[in-house]
C-alpha cells in the first residue's frame, strides 16, 4: 500500500514541476475546474491524504512526520469546510493572480514535497 503515497508523492511532482516550468498552466489547471469541484477536491483530497498518511505511517521512513503531516492535512481540510467556497475561491483567485515568480516558487515547494513522499515510500 506504500505505493499509494508513492504515487500520490509523483503526481505532486508532477505538478510542481509544471508550476516551475509553466505558470500559466499551472494557472489553468485551477481555472478550469468549476469552483464547487474545486472546493469538494481541496476537502477530499486532504482527508485522503490524512489518512492515507496516518494509517501507513509505520510502514514508510520517518513515521512520525507521516502522522503529523496526516494531521495538518485533516485540519487543513477541517479549515476549508470551515472558511467555505467563497472565502476560498476568494483566496485561489488571489494567489492566482500573483506573479509567475510565486507560481515558479510554489511549484518548487510543491515538487520538493511531493519529492520526499516518494522518497519516504521506497
Amino acid at each position: 500500500m506504500t505505493f499509494l503515497v508513492g504515487l500520490l508523492g509523483a503526481l505532486i511532482v508532477v505538478l510542481g514541476v509544471v508550476g516551475v516550468v509553466s505558470p500559466a498552466r499551472f494557472r489553468g489547471l485551477f481555472t478550469v475546474m468549476p469552483a464547487s469541484t474545486r472546493y469538494a477536491l481541496a476537502v477530499v483530497i486532504r482527508l485522503a491524504m490524512g489518512a492515507l498518511l496516518w494509517f501507513l505511517a509505520d510502514e514508510l521512513r520517518h513515521p512520525q512526520v507521516m502522522r503529523v503531516l496526516a494531521v495538518i492535512a485533516v485540519v487543513a481540510a477541517i479549515a476549508i469546510l470551515v472558511i467555505g467556497r467563497a472565502r476560498l475561491d476568494r483566496f485561489v483567485d488571489w494567489w492566482l493572480a500573483r506573479p509567475d515568480s510565486l507560481m515558479r516558487v510554489s511549484g518548487l515547494f510543491a515538487g520538493a514535497f511531493g519529492a520526499y513522499l516518494v522518497f519516504v515510500a521506497t
